[in-house]
């Protein structure tokens, strides 16, 4: 019995994990409120689209089973590369967000 309940939770955990979105670790040298918002949160998404020289992007921002998501916004692709959260995420609403967690 032990042994059954044991392989159901590795088939369980093997095929959720098969359908998991690839993820990418992005790190932050902004500051206040970035990096205080980063270390609170459980998860944060930042999810975007490039287009030649534009980047769309948004922030979604987990704690606690509750979601905080910002606007869309349209930013250059230089910025993004060089700090996407910042460039994606205005300091107000960064701000705003971690007084919520």
């Amino acid at each position: 019995m032990k042994y059954a309940i044991i392989l159901a939770f590795f088939t369980i955990a093997f095929t959720s994990s098969a359908q998991q979105v690839q993820t990418e670790r992005v790190f932050t040298n902004a500051g206040y409120p970035y990096k205080n918002l980063i270390m609170k949160a459980e998860r944060i998404e930042l999810i975007y689209s490039e287009d030649e020289d534009k980047t769309n992007c948004r922030v979604k921002v987990y704690k606690s089973g509750k979601l905080h998501e910002s606007a869309p916004m349209e930013v250059s692709s230089k910025a993004f590369s060089s700090d996407p959260v910042q460039s994606c995420l205005a300091r107000q609403n960064a701000k705003q967000i971690l007084s919520l967690l």
